[in-house]
């Protein structure tokens, strides 16, 4: 009977550190309130940062919706944390893009069993970003041209100060009919040569009453093709949305291009009704 005891006695001991090492108790990095910081010619620091991307060193952590508490394994060294923030791409709540934009933000810590380590977050563009368009509708802007006139003159963008995503004016589509209809597009082309092949996305604050349709107008020699590939859902509230064009900017067969918006009330919709843009990015490496 002794030694049974011993025997048991023993194996219990020796299984202590086993049980203790099955579910270690992690730290905890805290994620909130994201900002993005900009210099003279990076435009307005607007932005709808959803989620953070977290990577341990080269390990993949997982995608987070804000605000987060990430669990973080304790192993009693100092590691490295790379955070990158995330966004839905072209407004899509389905769709989480990792934003190649931002510069992700680089934390060392060495936490403790429950600790919990708030991160700042402030992103900051990465310097290879190239900005071929920022309009904040301050002065006169670059969105006047009508590519059909054959379908009259249509509405306007205005500028306004009485609804304002930030500085001191935006844009204004005023809707006062029901049969208001509007297209415009940038006064000048870009050249789809400059950033050929890599990530190309347009940045836009907004907020409307009805519908609002964003896309490009197409030059290939004497050819003029329009392309109009995202719906912008109404929103009382001033949002922004990150539309992707890289897939579209890639295409060989394409010389010149410039950004284009429409819209148009239905007979289902009151008016008069106003759709409100500020702060219009057009961004690549």
């Amino acid at each position: 009977m002794r030694l049974l005891t011993y025997i048991l006695l023993a194996t219990l001991l020796s299984s202590c550190s086993l049980f203790d090492n099955e579910d270690p108790i992690p730290g905890f990095l805290v994620f909130d309130n994201p900002t993005v910081a900009t210099t003279a010619g990076q435009g307005e620091n607007t932005h709808k940062i959803t989620d953070v991307w977290v990577f341990d060193g080269p390990d993949f952590l997982g995608i987070f919706p804000l605000p987060a508490k990430v669990p973080v394994i304790i192993d009693g060294t100092e590691k490295s944390f790379s955070v990158f923030a995330g966004v839905r791409n072209n407004g899509v709540s389905s769709n989480a893009l990792r934003y190649p934009f931002y510069e992700p933000i680089e934390v060392s810590a060495n936490l403790t069993a429950q600790e919990e380590r708030e991160i700042p977050m402030t992103f900051t563009y990465s310097v290879n970003t190239k900005f071929d368009l920022i309009e904040e509708f301050e002065g006169n802007h670059i969105f006047v041209e009508d590519p059909n006139e054959n379908d009259g003159p249509g509405a306007e963008i205005m500028i306004q100060s009485d609804v304002v995503r930030s500085g001191m004016s935006s844009g204004q589509i005023l809707f006062d009919t029901d049969t208001s209809a509007f297209e415009r597009t940038t006064l000048f082309t870009f050249d789809r040569q400059e950033n050929s092949g890599s990530s190309t996305f347009i940045e836009l604050d907004y907020k409307c009453d009805i519908p609002l349709l964003a896309g490009w107008i197409t030059y290939d020699n004497n050819f003029i093709q329009r392309d109009y590939n995202v719906l912008i859902a109404p929103s009382s509230e001033w949002n922004k949305i990150y539309i992707d064009i890289s897939e579209f900017v890639g295409q060989v067969e394409i010389d010149r291009y410039s950004i284009a918006f429409a819209s148009a009330i239905s007979p289902s919709d009151a008016f008069p009704a106003s759709i409100y843009i500020d702060n219009i990015k057009l961004v690549h490496f």
